[in-house]
């Protein structure tokens, strides 16, 4: 027996199993294309690139010292006019002092020539008022030379050495010479004045007045008959360094002469 058949709408055809859709294929990532890398300047572009940041920086800089000599162009034309002004003056001050020492020189040449020992004296001392430096000092001990009291001796030696300007030995040098005028009108004073001249630094080079200060005193002890001042005054003397002249071998024969006659 034939088995019924299911009847379908007329005129449609029999609907077949749908078959299984695909899975959908993902869609592919759209992906940023890579930023290339820019290309190397070539080697024109690169000197023109240079030469611009060249032309660049020289403007800057001449700006600025443009703006720098904008603001101090005054201030630094005084101060060239003030160094101008400076040498000038200090070659016309040079000249200057040039001119007063030839005619100092040639004043003191002029004393020289003076006929009398009165016309010397009395041109002394318009001399030593218009003098300085080394002629002063020689017009001062001229005119103690030229003085016709020991008063006038001693206040043109106490002149020199009261003088700062002229060097330490120069100024005890008038100290010794007034020293000696004293020991003849006050001979306390005068052994006190040598007594200061013979003091000497430890570690110093003394004067060249120091050892003639202390033959000084060791004669003068002599002439007192005080023997032992006298050696201790010229062993002093001989214990003095010879170095730098300050003890002559002139004085160093006179002061062992002087010690072996003490100790006869």
């Amino acid at each position: 027996m034939n088995k019924p058949r299911k009847n379908t709408p007329a005129g449609n055809p029999a609907k077949q199993a749908p078959k299984p859709k695909a899975a959908a294929k993902p869609m592919a990532k759209t992906v940023a294309p890579m930023a290339t890398a820019a290309a190397p300047l070539s080697a024109l572009e690169t000197d023109q690139a240079a030469a611009f940041l060249r032309e660049v920086d020289d403007a800057m800089r001449a700006e600025k010292w443009l703006n720098i000599w904008q603001k101090w162009r005054w201030p630094a034309f005084g101060g060239l006019a003030a160094l101008v002004l400076g040498v000038a003056g200090w070659q016309a001050y040079g000249a200057w002092q040039a001119h007063q020492y030839r005619s100092v020189a040639a004043a003191w040449d002029d004393l020289g020539r003076l006929p009398t020992e009165a016309e010397l004296a009395a041109s002394l001392p318009k001399f030593n008022a218009e003098a300085k430096g080394g002629y002063l000092a020689l017009g001062q001990l001229a005119q103690a030379a030229q003085a016709a009291t020991p008063a006038e001796k001693i206040a043109a030696y106490r002149a020199v050495a009261a003088d700062a300007s002229q060097p330490a030995w120069l100024q005890a040098f008038g100290q010794l010479n007034a020293a000696l005028v004293l020991l003849e009108t006050n001979p306390a004073e005068g052994q006190a004045q040598l007594e200061l001249l013979a003091k000497t630094e430890i570690g110093e080079v003394p004067l060249p007045t120091v050892p003639l200060a202390l033959e000084l005193l060791a004669l003068n002890a002599m002439a007192k008959q005080d023997n032992a001042s006298a050696k201790a005054y010229t062993q002093k003397l001989l214990g003095l360094p010879q170095l730098g002249g300050t003890l002559t071998p002139a004085l160093r024969t006179r002061a062992l002469q002087r010690l072996g006659a003490l100790q006869e």
